[in-house]
């Protein structure tokens, strides 16, 4: 078959026939024709004028054939609509809250700017000023997603050999302002705990282990170890579209998370009478503490009496902070460095990847640590040299 092939494929003169005598084409069109057949033994031609500029179309894509990186004529003709489809069946190992996300940023951002254009016709520098235009209304956040979602498509076609390269590749989303956080200290976070009309220890316990609330509201009686004061994270458990969606955690690994002491008489008391399988933490008509529901029925309400905020003080009277539910997490990791726990402690607390992305995330937490860094290394000079 390769033979066969190979005898089909080269550079032809349309004008002269073998023992150069004028053909029935002698004069017509272009004179030089190159062939080749590519591995599906579809035969592809293209004509030109001079035989040097055919055989240097025909040896560079035999080149591409040799390396794998040959593209059929047409293969890029599909649309940008057309991939995305074949996408989306790609995607069942994603969780409920990303495939959400991801279906937000086709349907808000990508679909009406891409979708009926074919995916060999989409050029770095167009996507480049897509992404200009989405930074005068969008967040880099929604940005991110949008660019990310057309990356992810493009290179399906890369993969399938349907364009040469991800038109995507070197497209940056704006770079995200670093948003303030709110670290409350532990005088702040008894005084919410206690201000709470319920549910103050789960308040408690998010700012003292770092849990992501998904995964504080998924945890189950046998995820407790009382005797170590540990807790064993396995599952998450988000909201999408009013619906309980439960998964692994971010990351999809399973890690132990101390608490103090303080927490544990409270923690027991909440696990009395339970079985193994029932949640910690319950809404008060039992079954999952949803977020959506704490936030703005029991969190954000007191919150804002602690500000002095009420129908007659719609500005705050208080100096007390604004924190998010998430803010607990970040209030964690601040009162732990402030206990002096190294920096892969803090990691593997919090669930990161590496201790580079925890420096990262929290290094407007260490400059006191480096000047005792430096005090220390002044110490230890001055001895030596003594």
């Amino acid at each position: 078959m390769t033979q066969r092939r190979n005898r089909r494929a080269g550079v032809e003169d349309r004008w002269r026939k073998a023992d150069g005598t004028p053909s029935a084409n002698d004069g017509k069109g272009m004179r030089w024709r190159a062939r080749y057949v590519d591995s599906d033994s579809r035969e592809h031609s293209k004509a030109f004028s001079r035989k040097v500029d055919a055989q240097r179309w025909l040896d560079d894509i035999t080149s591409t054939i040799v390396t794998g990186t040959y593209i059929a004529p047409g293969a890029g003709t599909v649309t940008v609509e057309q991939m995305h489809e074949q996408w989306l069946t790609m995607q069942g190992h994603v969780k409920a809250s990303t495939k959400a996300a991801r279906e937000s940023g086709w349907s808000a951002h990508v679909r009406d700017r891409w979708a009926r254009v074919q995916l060999a016709d989409v050029q770095t520098s167009a996507v480049r000023s897509w992404v200009a235009e989405m930074s005068e209304e969008s967040s880099p956040a929604t940005i991110e997603n949008a660019l990310g979602v057309l990356r992810m498509v493009c290179q399906v076609g890369v993969e399938d050999r349907r364009i040469p390269r991800n038109p995507c590749d070197g497209v940056k989303a704006p770079r995200r302002e670093h948003q303030a956080r709110a670290y409350l200290t532990h005088q702040q976070v008894h005084e919410l705990a206690e201000a709470m009309p319920r549910d103050g220890l789960a308040v408690l316990f998010l700012a003292y282990t770092g849990l992501r609330y998904g995964e504080m509201a998924a945890l189950q009686v046998q995820d407790v170890d009382m005797l170590r004061r540990r807790v064993n994270v396995r599952r998450s458990v988000t909201e999408v579209k009013g619906k309980l969606t439960w998964s692994t955690p971010k990351g999809h690994e399973r890690r132990s998370v101390p608490f103090p002491k303080l927490l544990s008489t409270g923690l027991a008391s909440l696990m009395e009478d339970k079985g193994r399988e029932d949640l910690v933490f319950q809404a008060p008509n039992g079954g999952v503490l949803r977020i959506a529901t704490f936030r703005t029925r029991v969190f954000n309400p007191t919150i804002e009496r602690l500000r002095g905020i009420d129908a007659d003080h719609p500005e705050p009277t208080t100096d007390w902070p604004r924190p998010t539910l998430h803010d607990l997490r970040h209030t964690a990791a601040s009162l732990a460095i402030s206990a002096g726990a190294n920096v892969k402690a803090v990691q593997t607390m919090l669930g990161h990847k590496s201790a580079a992305l925890t420096l990262d995330t929290y290094a407007d937490l260490f400059p006191d640590d480096l000047e005792a860094v430096a005090n220390a290394l002044d110490k230890a000079a001055a001895a030596a040299l003594a």
